[in-house]
Parts: structure tokens; sequence; C-alpha cells
């Protein structure tokens, strides 16, 4: 049987000669962080203090292990935006006395996004080039790989929780929780009589 898709373009939904229209959608750094600590710390709310240290294999991190080298992320990519390197050993991280307990783990991880974000807002020109380890690259570049490695860590989180019994958060994926309930700039039927939403292409998988 053939399987129909879309392949959708997102273009801006106030692609439809309305210019003067300001997007509502944000999409900057400081936002985009400011949005991921607040589903990251939904995550670690989520799970009960007595399954921190759930593992789902034995070979892999547990629920605290993952959640401190998210962290530990964090802190190092903001220390490369600077100019430095957070040489931190993960080893020893995950075995401070502090940071054994739910309580200890979250107040970490709340405090590597504002280190991030505030390292991000004190930058003059993120478009200058400081290195990723030993690789030529700008600051912009690095808080964005720095992003996508607290996505891909949280991202493991909602199997951690399935398996013991717990439901994820819902999808925070575009807004910050005072945002959620910003209106929208067109209805679905005035959307979809839009050029933009016309020139999407219909295309068939033959495989």
């Amino acid at each position: 049987m053939k399987n129909f898709f879309y392949i959708i373009l997102f273009l801006p939904f106030i692609s439809i000669g309305q210019n003067d229209v300001t997007p509502k959608i944000a999409c900057d750094l400081i936002t985009d962080y400011e949005r991921a600590k607040e589903f990251t710390l939904k995550y670690l709310n989520t799970m009960p203090a007595d399954k921190y240290s759930y593992k789902p294999t034995p070979e892999i991190l547990s629920f605290r292990e993952e959640a401190l080298h998210l962290a530990g992320g964090n802190y190092r990519y903001a220390a490369m935006i600077a100019g430095g390197y957070d040489a931190s050993n993960f080893d020893e991280i995950f075995k401070r006395p502090e940071l054994q307990t739910k309580e200890g783990v979250i107040a970490w991880v709340d405090k590597s996004y504002d280190v991030m974000i505030n390292q991000i807002k004190s930058e003059e020109n993120l478009d200058d080039n400081t290195y990723y380890y030993r690789w030529n690259c700008s600051k912009n570049c690095l808080a964005r790989k720095g992003f996508e490695h607290q996505s891909h860590h949280r991202g493991k989180w909602a199997i951690y929780l399935r398996l013991v019994g717990e439901v994820p958060p819902g999808e925070q994926l575009i807004w910050k929780d005072e945002d959620r309930n910003t209106p929208r700039d067109i209805s679905r039927e005035d959307w979809q009589m839009t050029p933009d939403y016309k020139k999407y292409k219909k295309v068939v998988d033959k495989n």
C-alpha cells in the first residue's frame, strides 16, 4: 500500500501579506533555554525521590546520573562560550554528597540553566569565534550544541518515567508556561486558503 505523507515547510504563519504583524513565537537562545529549563524541571519533579537511582538496564546511567550529566553539559558549554573550559570529572560529580538527593539534583540542574542563560546574556557578540574543545566555532554555535545536548538527555527521561509507572509531562516544544494561551494569528480555514499552505506538496512514498 502506498503511504502518503506531507512535507510541510515551516514557513511563518504570518506569511500572508501581513508584513506589519510581529511573530508571536519567540525563537531566540535565551527564550529557548528558559523554556527548556521549565520543561526539564517538570521531568525532574515528576520522578519520585526513591526512583532517582533507577536505571532501566545495569550498564547505563541512572536517572539521577542522567540529570547530573545534562547539567554538567550546561556548565561546560557555558564555560566554552566564555572562552574557557570546564574540566570537571563527571564520575566525581556523581559521587558528591550534596547531589545524592532529588532536591540536591534539582537545585544543581536549575543553577546550570541559569549559568548558561546568564552567559548568553553577557556576550556582546555571539558571532565571535571561540573553541568547541579544539575546533573553531562561533559562540552561537556552541550555545546551539549545548541546547541539543540537554534536549537529547532530557528526551531519554520519558522512558525512565514510564518504566517506573509515572506519566511524563506534556510536550513543551514551543511555549514557555506563561505563553501557552497565546492566540493564533489566523483561523485554520483562512490558513488553508493562503498561498503558502496551497504550495505544500503531496508526496508518494513508494518504498
